[in-house]
């Protein structure tokens, strides 16, 4: 089984390499190929193993001429396992009703809108044939439940390609209930180079601050143990890119870590506290769960006097130390 489970992943990577080189969107045939290649890699199921009581797959191909494509997307969990702030105002969704990008937390209910989602990919050698993307929503809120929406296929180009990054789409007729929702995008690859970094989420509500702002969410223990909860808030948003330099140095090189901590610097979560003369209180402050169960929390925020414009506050919620998920609220006045 597990040479089985070998010549396969060899032969995947052989027919994404030769159908992303041989113009994609002519090569039917290839596609079906990879697509029961996918299915049946995903099937078998490997035999206990001193290799996998390590950890490791012993099917895994480990050359430097193999290479496994990253697909990935702004992915909240994967930066906050790296230490980074983050915000849940996903830059890589959006929601289009009519082709014209509409605001999330606004939306009608039992109305039709398109789901966009930008797909990026970290390796400069091995594309993604057929990529398998999946949407879905949920509650407004921390870890509540999923509900599918549907999944859709692109053909993803090597980083800095012409084939990347992919524009993934999906219609969605919003629930007939009123209420507000959050959306996921979740990348599914056979032999991705890191699934961590798979796994977007848009979960995002404003509200106008008449004195203050109100808002509340869900908080779901989705583990099945008992759990605390602590909340952490901030105010990171996205930072303008910097400029391109001309030309990369060899300061501007680098292992993974040095990259890093580079990021970390810039990206630090003490540059965004909660600002001077502002106030935020959530009820209650330390929820504990039992497993499966929800509860509804409310934020206040009340704006230093004079304030006007927007202001994102990211709310985020930890146990055990571990991040369980987040909301940005965005507190405006005009």
């Amino acid at each position: 089984m597990n040479h089985v489970k070998f010549i396969l992943r060899i032969v995947l990577h052989l027919l994404q390499v030769l159908t992303y080189r041989w113009a994609v969107d002519g090569i039917d045939l290839l596609k079906r190929l990879i697509a029961v290649i996918r299915a049946l890699c995903a099937r078998l199921k490997l035999p206990h193993s001193e290799q996998e009581a390590a950890g490791k797959d012993p099917c895994e191909v480990d050359h430097p001429s193999f290479h496994r494509p990253d697909p990935c997307i702004y992915s909240q969990q994967y930066l906050l396992s790296l230490g980074l702030p983050v915000t849940w105002d996903n830059p890589d969704i959006v929601l289009r009703r009519g082709g014209v990008i509409v605001p999330e937390n606004d939306l009608l209910p039992d109305t039709d809108y398109e789901i966009g989602a930008t797909i990026w990919n970290n390796s400069y050698e091995a594309p993604c044939v057929g990529l398998k993307v999946i949407f879905s929503y949920l509650s407004f809120g921390i870890a509540t439940v999923s509900t599918a929406i549907g999944t859709t296929f692109v053909n993803l180009g090597v980083k800095g390609g012409a084939g990347a990054p992919a524009d993934a789409r999906m219609p969605w007729r919003t629930p007939p209930t009123a209420g507000h929702y959050c959306l996921q995008v979740l990348l599914e690859w056979v032999d991705d180079a890191n699934p961590a970094n798979n796994l977007g989420q848009n979960n995002l509500d404003v509200v106008a601050a008449h004195s203050p702002a109100q808002f509340a969410f869900g908080l779901r223990n989705d583990s099945a143990k008992p759990r605390s909860y602590a909340f952490e808030v901030d105010t990171y948003a996205i930072p303008d890119p910097e400029a391109c330099k001309a030309a990369i140095g060899p300061e501007d090189r680098g292992t993974f870590p040095e990259r890093l901590r580079r990021i970390r610097v810039r990206h630090n979560r003490a540059l965004f506290p909660v600002p001077p003369g502002w106030a935020v209180d959530i009820q209650p402050p330390a929820p504990q769960l039992a497993p499966g169960q929800e509860v509804q929390v409310a934020v206040e925020i009340t704006p230093r006097t004079g304030f006007t414009g927007e202001k994102p506050f990211n709310v985020n919620a930890l146990s055990d130390g571990v991040y369980a998920g987040g909301v940005t609220l965005k507190v405006t006045k005009s």
